[in-house]
């Protein structure tokens, strides 16, 4: 057999390909935020329970982002997700020609915990009131372990311009257990799991013409910042910030500035339940709200991709062919799959781990198509297959020919007799995996022909001959000493 990866896509968003960012805001619907907080941040392997939200509906929603034929210098990062604002999710859409654009709600949202933890951060000074609060909360917990990676983008209005300690935006990633103490990692006090000191750094830098080291800060436009004009204080964390002042970075994106993809992780323990409080507040002076800030989060596929693939059995043959086992390989419980064996566009199983029976010899496109019945993304992926068997062959009826092989055990050189009613031909030494290790053009029908076979390994190997149609007239098995 010869397996050979050919191609794997993803389908994502359908999206009008005239705006690269498009956004959906909520309705009123809390069975729409949990489809979509499932679909898009945690998946469908996990248990969400007791959801709440705070806020307007027009500050949540969700997101697409379309790579193709987009104009941002650097790009964007993420191509779906959640998007949670301090505004409307509208005012994250370009064109970038509003330095101040935002909508104030003017709703104070009273918490003194997130308040004294801003204020204990240095974020904001005690006298800062919270306002226009997005917040969503939920317990959360899977029947078994469960490491989840998030790509986490932050953008506000707020650069470059009004970045202080006295109006700065902020979002929060808080995780408490409450369950009995079953995790080590966490208690009932909550931490703040996307501080930028917990960012993985292997991930790609879109903005890698600026190094930096990370200080670990809760994400503000105060804590990733350039220097500040205003009050004339350096950069901090500036190389996960990318400036887009005028839109001169990415004009498809609203805000003056934002950052690279932040990696952050949450890895659960089974039988623990966890509470989940995801807010992105504006800390205003008096009772001015100030201009809005965006965050834009989605599940990483970095650490799921490669598990998407398929593997499959040695062939078992008998009187009507060879027969095969698929296996496939996914996470998730929550996929429809489907399979076609032979490149016709007929779905031949939409069993999990199928078995197929080939009945000819030859080289077959085997296609799986899988779909999360969560997510709805579809990944497709096909590998080649040859099925080459000398026991499928000795089952045909073979053109009238005369061939010899000689020796056999072979160790320096394999000799070949032909004699057979065709004037072009090939012939193949494969492996039992089915790679080709030497291959000769045959011409004439009455030849000899010698091998070298010196520096090929010890082992079971095929002498295939085939027609210029790829029909094997000629397969026999080779014992190379």
């Amino acid at each position: 057999m010869i397996k050979v990866k050919i191609v794997i896509f993803f389908v994502l968003f359908s999206s009008n390909l005239k705006a690269q960012l498009e956004v959906y805001p909520l309705s009123n619907n809390d069975n729409d935020l949990q489809t979509l907080i499932s679909e898009e941040v945690f998946g469908c392997d996990v248990s969400i329970n007791n959801l709440s939200y705070v806020g307007n509906f027009q500050a949540i929603g969700g997101f697409s982002y379309l790579t193709e034929n987009t104009t941002c210098e650097t790009g964007f990062g993420l191509d779906r997700g959640l998007i949670m604002t301090t505004g409307d999710v509208n005012n994250a859409v370009g064109p970038n020609n509003d330095s101040d654009s935002g909508q104030a709600w003017n709703e104070e949202y009273e918490d003194d915990f997130l308040h004294n933890y801003l204020v204990d951060a240095n974020l904001i000074t005690p006298s800062v009131n919270l306002y226009d609060a997005c917040v969503v909360e939920f317990d959360i917990s899977s029947d078994s372990f469960f490491s989840i990676d998030f790509e986490v983008i932050f953008g506000s209005e707020e650069y470059t311009e009004w970045m202080s300690p006295f109006y700065t935006d902020a979002f929060c990633f808080f995780v408490s257990e409450i369950s009995e103490d079953i995790d080590p990692l966490f208690d009932s006090n909550p931490v703040n799991i996307m501080e930028t000191g917990y960012v993985i750094n292997n991930i790609p830098s879109l903005n890698s013409n600026n190094s930096c080291e990370i200080e670990s800060h809760p994400i503000t436009p105060w804590t990733i910042r350039p220097y500040s004009q205003v009050f004339g204080m350096p950069g901090i964390n500036e190389c996960l910030y990318i400036d887009n002042q005028s839109g001169n970075n990415c004009d498809e994106i609203g805000y003056d500035g934002y950052t690279i993809p932040m990696l952050f992780n949450f890895t659960m323990v089974p039988s623990a339940t966890y509470h989940i409080k995801m807010v992105i507040i504006d800390g205003v002076s008096d009772s001015w709200a100030g201009l809005d800030s965006g965050v834009f989060i989605k599940k990483s596929n970095l650490n799921t991709s490669d598990l998407f693939d398929f593997t499959w059995s040695d062939p078992e043959y008998n009187s009507e062919g060879a027969l095969v086992t698929f296996n496939n390989i996914s996470s998730s419980l929550n996929n429809v799959y489907l399979w076609d064996f032979n490149s016709d566009g007929i779905i031949d199983s939409t069993d999990p781990n199928p078995t197929y029976l080939f009945q000819d010899s030859g080289s077959y496109v085997v296609t799986l198509q899988v779909e999360n019945d969560c997510s709805g993304v579809v990944e497709t992926i096909s590998y080649e297959l040859i099925i080459s068997g000398a026991e499928i062959f000795s089952l045909q009826d073979l053109p009238s020919s005369s061939i010899s092989l000689f020796p056999n055990p072979a160790y320096d050189r394999l000799n070949l007799s032909i004699d057979i009613d065709m004037e072009n031909y090939f012939i193949e030494l494969v492996d039992l995996s089915g790679r080709i290790i030497r291959g000769i053009d045959g011409v004439g029908s009455l030849n000899l022909y010698s091998i070298d076979i010196s520096d090929v390994k010890s082992g079971v190997y095929y002498l295939r001959i085939s027609d210029n149609n790829q029909q094997s007239i000629f397969y026999e098995k080779v014992c190379v000493l």
